[in-house]
């Protein structure tokens, strides 16, 4: 852990504040819902779903920041324009937290960003995501929708090094900007579990240091990619792992984390808190301290 020599900037989504110097603010939790393939979803394409399940989703996130003083989104996950505007009207109903508006297809990214400018909620919204190749209409659209925050990606497929990475992340950022993003957290692409995995690690504190934006990675894919856990680790104590991968990142100085499926918040938040509290006591040492009297450590200790 270290403390930076740039500015470490700090980006306000709703109530969460997000960046920063470590232990300045807790990691910002980015817990997926409505993902492909969840049991509660009986039909993806019309957005067809159980609501008391996904309540109780919503609720033990809530429940488990209470607890812990970590904050979160709800990455809400859609595949058409009918299944996103079911979602983010039942999410924004039943929970004041940002939302993050993810889909593989442009399409429906963009019909999303419309619809929540249109539902008066793009100032809870980050979207996801920016990168190098996304197209001037996407960009537009984004600009229009008033949205102010998205995750930007230093993903170089042709080149995974720290060099590849920020070879790219220039012009990714500078594609952010034309989109009227003013809050990016830069992503620096963690891919599936493989040799050069470590490498996105790496270069969290590197990309800290030159631009000062909050910087992070989708860490909820990682363990589920292992072939080596999946042969050898029962499904229970591949918990383990996975919270062995966020304190990894948290350590570096990650500012914010996917964490793949919401429903994992019971464990994953008590953890990440723990590691939270760890840096938040650390940082008295750099003269940094935590912004606010709800951050893990006065939980635990207060």
């Amino acid at each position: 852990m270290k403390r930076f020599n740039t500015e470490q900037k700090i980006y306000e989504l709703g109530k969460v504040k997000v960046g920063g110097q470590p232990g300045e603010t807790p990691t910002f939790l980015i817990g997926s819902i409505f993902w492909l393939g969840q049991k509660m979803v009986q039909d993806a394409n019309k957005g067809i779903f159980d609501a008391q399940v996904a309540e109780n989703i919503i609720n033990t996130m809530h429940t488990q920041s209470d607890i812990t003083g970590v904050p979160f989104a709800f990455d809400i996950v859609g595949t058409t324009d009918e299944a996103f505007g079911k979602y983010i009207d039942f999410v924004a109903k039943h929970s004041d937290a940002p939302m993050m508006l993810d889909a593989m297809s442009p399409k429906a990214r963009m019909a999303a960003a419309d619809m929540v400018k249109n539902m008066g909620l793009a100032d809870r919204c980050l979207y996801n995501s920016v990168y190098k190749g996304v197209t001037d209409v996407e960009l537009a659209k984004l600009k229009e929708s008033g949205i102010k925050m998205s995750i930007v990606l230093a993903d170089n497929p042709k080149d995974t090094t720290l060099e590849g990475k920020m070879a790219v992340i220039e012009e990714a950022l500078a594609l952010a900007d034309k989109g009227g993003i003013t809050k990016p957290l830069i992503d620096t692409c963690i891919p599936a579990f493989a040799p050069d995995m470590g490498t996105a690690v790496r270069t969290i504190p590197i990309m800290k240091e030159k631009y000062g934006h909050p910087v992070g990675l989708g860490s909820g894919n990682v363990v589920t990619t292992m072939g080596w856990v999946k042969a050898h680790v029962e499904k229970t104590f591949r918990k383990g792992c996975v919270t062995a991968t966020n304190a990894i990142m948290q350590t570096m100085g990650a500012n914010w984390l996917m964490i793949g499926p919401a429903e994992q918040a019971e464990w994953v938040f008590p953890a990440c808190a723990v590691v939270d509290a760890y840096i938040e006591s650390a940082g008295a040492d750099l003269d940094v301290k935590p912004l606010s009297e709800e951050y893990p450590i006065f939980k635990m200790f207060l």
